[in-house]
């Protein structure tokens, strides 16, 4: 993956039906061609969610270059929300009174590649530019679909109170360098990130069971013409469009990057020459 690439970053974000924004995203692009976003995704309508998605999204850092990288990140994140509103834990008051967020994050660096890692439902999407298949992220959820992994609980005993050390029980990290590089080699992918607001829309306006229902297309590339990937702004576009024209019930956030090889003057006009 040593070819020259250019990365496009777009973000959207619609209310929906809710009174209150409680979404988060945030995009940070680094001289070194690194990059990073999230989307964080104020759980459930829970008291204090907004403030927990900006606390997390806040701690995280401008560049994320390795696994253990992105277990701190998480980590930074998790004992962000969970200082918020002290008080609630201290009178015990229970996991509906907390602060809790989902995060789901992607960073790109030179070096380590491609890295995708989440928390809750938010959820993690690749669309290959070329023909091959995509790839999504798995959400915590439990057997009755309530989300069992987010930022802000504890991750000790489930009746403490105190900020365990250690490990965020995230998931996802590695996205294999060699389907990465195979993605681009032909022709590049996009990185989606989006808040479950999106999902259930997506999938209406689709007919769609889930994701993996078409295995050569398996992610949200069905949803994107491929005359409608051209830049992030266009993904995002279509994408919400699509989420608003199927009636969107909650706060929905879509963050894009689409990276592709660098196209030099000079292959671009043998490739006109040809043509």
């Amino acid at each position: 993956m040593a070819e020259n690439l250019m990365t496009d970053i777009a973000t959207r974000t619609d209310i929906g039906s809710r009174d209150r924004q409680e979404d988060r995203v945030r995009a940070v692009v680094n001289a070194d061609g690194s990059w990073m976003v999230a989307v964080a995704d104020g759980l459930g309508g829970h008291p204090f969610g907004d403030e927990a998605a900006q606390a997390a999204v806040d701690a995280l850092p401008a560049r994320i270059g390795s696994t253990a990288e992105m277990t701190a990140a998480f980590d930074a994140a998790n004992a962000a929300a969970w200082v918020l509103h002290p008080e609630m834990r201290a009178a015990d008051e229970g996991e509906s009174m907390i602060a809790l967020t989902t995060l789901v994050v992607a960073a790109w660096t030179p070096q380590a590649g491609l890295l995708v890692s989440w928390i809750g439902d938010s959820f993690g999407f690749i669309v290959p530019l070329g023909a091959a298949p995509g790839w999504h992220s798995k959400p915590h959820n439990d057997l009755l679909g309530f989300v069992s992994r987010c930022i802000g609980m504890s991750r000790a005993d489930p009746d403490s109170f105190d900020l365990p050390s250690g490990e965020v029980d995230h998931m996802g990290d590695v996205v294999p360098r060699s389907r990465v590089g195979g993605w681009i080699v032909d022709g590049g992918l996009l990185v989606v990130l989006a808040s479950d607001g999106l999902i259930r829309p997506i999938l209406e306006a689709y007919r769609r069971e889930w994701f993996n229902d078409d295995p050569d297309d398996n992610s949200l590339g069905f949803a994107l013409p491929a005359d409608r990937r051209g830049t992030a702004a266009e993904v995002a576009d279509t994408l919400m469009d699509t989420a608003r024209v199927a009636g969107l019930s909650d706060n929905t956030t879509i963050a894009v990057a689409r990276i592709a090889p660098e196209v030099s003057a000079d292959s671009a006009g043998s490739m006109a020459a040809e043509g």
